[in-house]
């Protein structure tokens, strides 16, 4: 019996969008920001060859029609945000757009970036990010970084960004002897046009809130701080809606509500410990939003926090908001410049020194409603507990978290999961003692000089390793050495640890196989030939590695590691992209008879399930890994007949997104819809 749950998550778009910078083209990518409605959002779109440069440079500040889709960014999940992938531009459509309000801003922001640059700036995109909480132009490597030591939310527009910017403001109207009502005057018009210089980020939105309400309302009558949350929280949402559902609102207005609760620790503390407070305290709001939408919690940050909170605080921020001021005078700043760079490299000296401690990972597997709901009861009990200065009960309590976060939830069943890596292969097993082996990587092909950005391992290969418990992967397999199986490797080895690599070691030309080697030997990876490591178990699954290669083929396909795997009366075959000369040889070699799970050859070309093949191995399941609207047109029509006309369920990667078998008596699927 298979019971199928699908997800739907994305719908395709069509709206008029105004272009609000000049295009960027990098390769056949066209990048930059655009308008609809009130919203903005970055844009992808990769061009056509038959539209010319022209065509493109008439987009700045242009209105045009576009069709295309809403998608996920590396860091999407953390500032709350998506991008616009434009599938088509309608270039008869557009037209000059007025100048309004958002296209100022951003050329504003257009000339503060040129000014930093030529004012030969350390970091200018840094400087950026921490004045209007735009990171797109920050590098992957960066934000992965400040994700990794858990201080990303430090660049997200917050409480301390408005309360250093009224600080200033403050202090400078008060030195010339503006009055206080002329001061919250100005505050009032300012913070508004702030929040939209940020974009209307949801944290923005939250501290501007909260610090308008502040100004404008007597301390006699809010009497507490959290009287004035709660109100803004209200009143947010009810403006607002959607923003309940941003993970950047979510951790803004939670970490924060944890803060004032635990005022009353704070209340007699000196700097040093009310640091340390609020950091645990931070970690602990934090901890339940990183599980549930990132299936890791950042520990690192405890630790991180108790430098950078301070830094960003008192020193960075506040000198970088000067700095921003100051920028707009036409004055030689190269004291001032030189100044701001030893700040920043200062900065990125000592996150270095943390990333050195990441080593050790702390996933979190998904979680269901009943944990989510024990795991926000236990970290109010724990917050509760340290303001009452309980510390052994508050370790104890923190124990059993870590227990409900950690170990409850881990799942006690054997799994297959096709991921969803486009037009490529990546086959997860699992067991129930969360052993692991990963089967193939995906890749993309990009062109000569283009730099990888190893999506299909930020959003789809580690999310799902994540969200699975796993913590490290006891083997992956590479079939053969084409890219769209093996191009996340070299990636994944320095993001996840692996215990070992199996390689046809014939497959591979030299060069691939020296850095392959020298990669291995520095992240302490086993790397073996499948010709002399043909077996082995993980848990009650036997694991054989089919040789059925035809070494003297040119055909890298038919040099393809064949993968057997049996566990109690399932048998599940993975055929990488193994060729109908390599199935004719398998059927020689080995007895294989109505299986259970078919991992369908080359992505369900006609070169491989041929008709013979196909009606001795009967599969009950087959699953093909393919990408939408692929430029092969695969699968091919004729292999998707012959897999019907065996009654086998077919499930592509293409319709069905990522799909995870559960090897139970009866299997049960799930799939999730391609996004």
């Amino acid at each position: 019996m298979v019971n199928h749950q699908k997800v739907m998550l994305t719908e395709s778009l069509r709206a008029n969008a105004i272009f609000l910078t000049k295009p960027t083209l990098s390769g056949d990518t066209l990048k930059g920001k655009l308008q609809m409605g009130n919203a903005v959002y970055n844009y992808y779109y990769k061009r056509n060859k038959t539209i010319s440069s022209s065509n493109l440079t008439v987009l700045n500040h242009h209105s045009c029609n576009i069709q295309g889709s809403f998608k996920s960014s590396s860091d999407s999940k953390l500032s709350g945000n998506l991008y616009v992938k434009i599938n088509r531009i309608d270039f008869t459509s557009c037209k000059l757009a007025h100048k309004h309000f958002m296209y100022l801003i951003e050329q504003h922001k257009q000339y503060i970036y040129h000014r930093l640059v030529t004012e030969h700036s350390y970091e200018p995109a840094k400087i950026i990010a921490l004045i209007t909480g735009d990171t797109t132009k920050l590098q992957d490597y960066q934000l992965d970084q400040l994700k990794e030591i858990g201080i990303y939310h430090l660049l997200a527009i917050s409480g301390t960004h408005i309360s250093a910017l009224i600080g200033i403001l403050f202090y400078i109207l008060n030195k010339i002897r503006c009055p206080l009502f002329i001061i919250k005057c100005i505050l009032f018009s300012l913070l508004p046009v702030y929040t939209f210089y940020t974009g209307m980020a949801p944290s923005a939105i939250r501290a501007a809130f909260v610090a308008l309400i502040l100004i404008l309302v007597p301390k006699s009558i809010y009497k507490h701080s959290l009287n004035i949350f709660s109100f803004a929280f209200i009143l947010i949402t009810l403006i607002f809606p959607q923003l309940i559902y941003n993970i950047g609102f979510q951790f803004s207005f939670f970490i924060t509500f944890c803060i004032l609760f635990s005022l009353p620790i704070m209340k007699n503390a000196n700097i040093l410990k009310s640091t340390i407070f609020i950091s645990i305290i931070a970690q602990l709001a934090s901890l339940i939003i990183s599980a549930i939408h990132f299936n890791q919690i950042q520990w690192v940050g405890v630790l991180a926090n108790l430098f950078f909170v301070p830094f960003y605080t008192f020193i960075l921020f506040p000198s970088t908001l000067l700095y921003f001021f100051i920028l707009h005078f036409p004055f030689n700043l190269s004291l001032f410049t030189k100044f701001m760079n030893i700040i920043l490299i200062l900065h990125d000296k000592v996150i270095c020194i943390f990333m050195k401690i990441t080593t050790i990972k702390w996933y979190t597997p998904e979680l269901s409603q009943i944990h989510i709901t024990i795991i926000i009861f236990l970290i109010l009990t724990a917050i509760i507990i340290l303001v009452h200065k309980r510390y052994f009960i508050f370790i104890i309590v923190f124990i059993i978290l870590f227990f409900v976060v950690t170990i409850l939830p881990n799942s006690d069943e054997y799994k297959l999961t096709m991921l969803n890596v486009n037009q490529g292969d990546a086959i997860l097993f699992e067991t129930a003692k969360q052993e692991s082996m990963l089967i193939d990587t995906g890749g993309v092909l990009s062109r000569k000089g283009d730099r990888t950005n190893h999506m299909l391992s930020k959003l789809r290969i580690l999310p799902t390793l994540k969200k699975h418990g796993l913590r490290k992967l006891n083997y992956l397999i590479i079939t053969h050495p084409h890219v769209d199986h093996m191009g996340e490797l070299s990636y994944l080895i320095g993001k996840y640890q692996i215990e070992h690599i199996i390689i046809n070691k014939d497959s591979f030309n030299i060069n691939q196989l020296n850095a392959l080697e020298t990669q291995c030997q520095k992240h302490g990876i086993k790397l073996l030939d499948f010709k002399y490591f043909n077996h082995f178990v993980l848990s009650k699954a036997n694991i054989n590695l089919l040789n059925a290669t035809i070494q003297n083929s040119t055909d890298l396909n038919e040099h393809s590691i064949i993968t057997l795997i049996q566990y109690n009366n399932i048998k599940i075959l993975l055929m990488g992209d193994a060729s109908k000369n390599n199935e004719s040889l398998l059927l020689k070699k080995y007895n294989l008879k109505n299986l259970d799970i078919l991992k369908v050859g080359h992505h369900g070309s006609k070169t491989s399930s041929g008709s013979n093949f196909i009606n001795i191995i009967h599969p009950r399941i087959s699953l093909i890994s393919v990408g939408q609207k692929n430029k092969y047109n695969l699968p091919n029509i004729e292999v998707i007949y012959r897999l019907k006309a065996m009654d086998s369920k077919i499930y592509m990667t293409s319709h069905s997104g990522e799909v995870t078998i559960t090897l139970s008596k009866d299997i049960q699927i799930k799939t999730q819809h391609p996004n």
